[in-house]
């Protein structure tokens, strides 16, 4: 899968999330991110919150681009809540997710032990971070 800081459309998350969401129409992917997959308290959940998109309808567009990304950027750019001004809010708040003083801090603490054990031992301070890490 693509870091969390890749873009696509400029848009940070997006190309890891397009990766994620090829792997759970496939039904390939890993247990502990189908687990998290979507979540409301994870990444996936603040970003379809953050523009006002719908799992099924994210996974839709995902199944109908096949193996490329142009048909994803496509149909995000279309959403009537993706505007270059929610893309740049976006990209300054989800590297932030998990740090303290930040949305998601004790979700992490707590969600590492499991999902980013190497997080334990050598502490991070966000979620992009401890998944770059891991």
């Amino acid at each position: 899968m693509r870091k969390p800081t890749d873009q696509l459309a400029g848009c940070c998350w997006l190309p890891r999330f397009i990766d994620k969401g090829r792997l759970w129409n496939s039904g390939t992917l890993p247990f502990f991110y189908r687990i998290a997959f979507c979540s409301l308290v994870g990444l996936d959940g603040h970003f379809l919150r953050h523009f006002h998109l719908r799992k099924k309808n994210f996974l839709n567009a995902v199944q109908e681009s096949g193996s490329t990304d142009d048909g994803v950027r496509q149909w995000f750019l279309e959403q009537s809540k993706v505007t270059s001004a929610r893309i740049a809010e976006w990209n300054l708040f989800a590297p932030r997710l998990g740090e303290r003083g930040h949305s998601g801090y004790w979700t992490f603490h707590l969600v590492k032990w499991v999902l980013y054990p190497k997080a334990v031992v050598r502490p991070v301070n966000s979620l992009f971070e401890a998944i770059i890490q891991d």
